[in-house]
């Protein structure tokens, strides 16, 4: 969490740099250069904890390590539903299908955090105002020397500590019950498309989600239960999951195109966010 203003506000461009980056990356190996080539020839990226994750792969894989182990090494550089189908594409022989799927996540997480950072626009913009306006009110009748200072300090306080209310309040806004179904949806998607087995694609999607109720109902649930139980009976019950969503797993699980179903439920959930 930044403590200022401006980094609260710039941390919600990192979805857009993960995404250019599997971008990227995906279309160098279509182009048949290996891993280590592309995230080498890219070029820095201009946002730290996704440079810091570029040049990581970049020299792990030169050295001939494969992007599986590399993560599992380093996983804080990665979200951990991320770095899971990172890998699972990489042992699976099918990474440019993960690069893919991440890059569509983080194309839609970055149009969810675009709005975030518009609807921020007026708590800052009340910020400002106060910054100017309190002293006004508290110090009446002082000299305009004590005016200017106060409001300088309330101003630099604002900028440099009001990061942390923002950052919350971002928090908020993007972890609404209709998004955090949407996240889970999606990301549940990606992972079991990745070839990730059904109890580690719903442990992850639930952790993503940052739903507290989807993740309560998960503890509930045994190792045995996720190798065996369909999709839509192992969230039976779960007052998180509409009965619009478990209609669309029990298609889910019927077909088996979970990527196909999933994804249009979590879109048609975003799309009545607008």
């Amino acid at each position: 969490m930044s403590f200022t203003v401006l980094g609260a506000l710039r941390s919600l461009d990192e979805p857009r740099h993960r995404a250019e980056l599997y971008r990227a990356w995906n279309a160098g190996l279509v182009a048949g250069l290996t891993s280590h080539v592309v995230l080498d020839q890219m070029g820095p990226n201009a946002f730290p904890s996704v440079e810091e994750a570029r040049r990581y792969l970049a020299v792990g894989t030169g050295q001939g390590k494969s992007i599986a182990a590399l993560e599992k090494a380093r996983p804080k550089l990665f979200a951990p539903f991320e770095g899971a189908v990172l890998a699972a594409g990489d042992e699976g022989g099918t990474l440019n299908q993960s690069l893919r799927l991440l890059t569509d996540y983080f194309t839609g997480d970055f149009k969810r955090c675009l709005k975030v950072r518009d609807a921020l626009g007026y708590p800052i913009f009340l910020g400002l105002v106060a910054a100017f306006g309190l002293p006004f009110v508290l110090l009446p009748k002082s000299p305009a020397r004590t005016y200017f200072t106060a409001i300088v300090i309330l101003l630099a306080g604002f900028l440099l500590l009001g990061g942390v209310f923002i950052s919350v309040l971002a928090s908020i806004l993007l972890n609404t019950n209709s998004l955090t179904r949407a996240r889970f949806a999606r990301v549940l998607a990606s992972t079991l498309e990745a070839g990730l087995p059904l109890g580690r694609a719903v442990r992850l999607s639930v952790d993503a989600s940052g739903n507290r109720g989807l993740k309560e109902h998960v503890k509930k649930r045994t190792e045995r239960e996720f190798a065996t139980t369909p999709l839509a009976k192992l969230f039976a019950g779960c007052e998180e999951v509409p009965a619009g969503l478990i209609g669309q797993m029990m298609v889910a699980d019927a077909t088996g195109d979970y990527k196909g179903t999933l994804s249009v439920y979590a879109r048609e959930l975003e799309e009545r966010q607008k």
